[in-house]
Formats: C-alpha cells, structure tokens, sequence
C-alpha cells in the first residue's frame, strides 16, 4: 500500500476521502434536481391534458345548454 495513495487513506481510517466525499455530494445534488425536473415536466404535461379535457367539457356542456334552450323556447308556446 502507497503512503500518498486515495485508496490507502481510506483503508487506513474507514473514511472517505475529501474528493469521494464531494462526488457523492455532487451525484446527489444532480439527481434531485434531475428527479425535480422530471416531475415539473410530468406536472407539466399532466395540466396541459387538464386544460384541453377542460376545453371540450366546456365546449360540450355549451353545446348542450344551447340545444336544450332551443327545445325548451320550442316547446313553450304550445303550453298553457
């Protein structure tokens, strides 16, 4: 075993070395945010496909209204 080597300061004290140390750090801080991003996107994409079911039951309920107001208005004055 090396005296300067990385992998002989680790054998010796059960520890990680300071550059070990950073790079786990690092990879953790690269797949949060990666986790993060992915979720924004999926949230992103979920609300788009909101708004668009959103716009046809809109649409349809409009539709529905209309056409019901028309029957209704037809029917009226043969009541008494």
């Amino acid at each position: 075993m090396e005296t300067g080597s990385r992998t002989g300061n680790r054998a010796r004290t059960g520890r990680a070395a300071g550059w070990e140390v950073e790079m786990r750090a690092l990879l953790w801080v690269v797949g949060v945010v990666a986790g993060a991003l992915v979720l924004l996107g999926l949230l992103l994409e979920a609300v788009r496909w909101l708004v668009i079911i959103g716009l046809v039951a809109l649409a349809a309920v409009i539709v529905l209204a209309f056409v019901k107001g028309r029957q209704s208005a037809h029917n009226y004055p043969n009541r008494r």
